[in-house]
């Protein structure tokens, strides 16, 4: 039933996306980052209503309890007062899926509009339910899983509009880890497709030290891993979507993992 609520959800979402006015800020915020109306139906990209209840109501007409609600991820208990409100609320929707593709969580954007005025995490996900654990996910692994099977090997990258832009732009065996840092349960999941690992982090601080415990993980699943390094300050969303040449050089020039860390070390020497 948990399963069905999220399955209800990535649906009601959808529609409100496509169907509300409230929601067309988001749609044109889809549309400015470069996702087709093809792109958007494919990922079942949504919008989550502004009102505090609307979804909770929703799903409770659909006969389920408030309990399984909860347990789902999708509603709040009120902390003043009695009952649930919407955990998503005026945000864009984007449904995380396991493996075999059934719906088990979401990541929600914070609508530009609410962007600009309120102080708010850009982006908030499920709590962990009994079916997400995001250390056992892999954003778009569902969609990528014959592509890394062809190609034999993975793409890996931080982001989720990474993975969408990627797999619009014909790049299928691109996955995303959503933020966390890889984890042992990750790299199991891509050891039975592929034992070829190429990461694609950001270049800033942050990515550096991502692309650094990926390393480790990696490593430690003996696979063979690879760094793609991207043109300066650019996410693989911005780098296949304004420069597709300078993408496919920096899939096809990816260093051995030991040769990025000497060049990488050896930048800051003077030899």
């Amino acid at each position: 039933r948990v399963l069905d609520i999220l399955d209800l959800s990535r649906r009601y979402y959808h529609k409100v996306l496509l169907e509300s006015k409230a929601a067309a800020k988001g749609l044109e915020y889809l549309k400015k980052r470069g996702l087709s109306d093809e792109t958007i139906e494919e990922w079942q990209i949504g919008f989550s209503p502004e009102d505090w209840d609307m979804t909770y109501k929703f799903l409770r007409s659909k006969g389920y309890s408030e309990k399984e609600i909860f347990l789902a991820g999708m509603s709040v208990k009120s902390q003043n007062r009695i009952g649930y409100y919407d955990r998503f609320r005026g945000r864009i929707m984007f449904p995380i899926k396991d493996a075999n593709g059934a719906t088990v969580a979401f990541t929600a954007r914070v609508s530009p509009e609410r962007e600009a005025t309120e102080k708010m995490g850009k982006y908030i996900n499920s709590p962990q339910t009994l079916v997400y654990d995001k250390s056992k996910i892999l954003f778009g692994l569902d969609k990528a899983k014959q592509a890394i099977k062809k190609y034999d090997a993975v793409i890996m990258v931080e982001g989720q509009m990474d993975v969408i832009t990627a797999h619009q732009n014909d790049w299928q065996n691109v996955v995303a880890s959503s933020g966390t840092a890889l984890t042992t349960e990750q790299i199991n999941l891509i050891k039975r497709l592929t034992n070829n690992i190429y990461l694609a982090f950001d270049m800033d601080q942050a990515g550096e030290l991502a692309a650094d415990r990926g390393i480790r993980e990696a490593m430690a699943g003996e696979m063979n891993i690879k760094i793609i390094e991207l043109p300066e300050g650019k996410d693989p969303d911005d780098c296949i979507k304004n420069n597709l040449s300078a993408w496919k050089k920096a899939v096809a020039e990816a260093k051995p993992m030991m040769q990025y860390y000497f060049d990488k070390t050896f930048s800051k020497l003077d030899l």
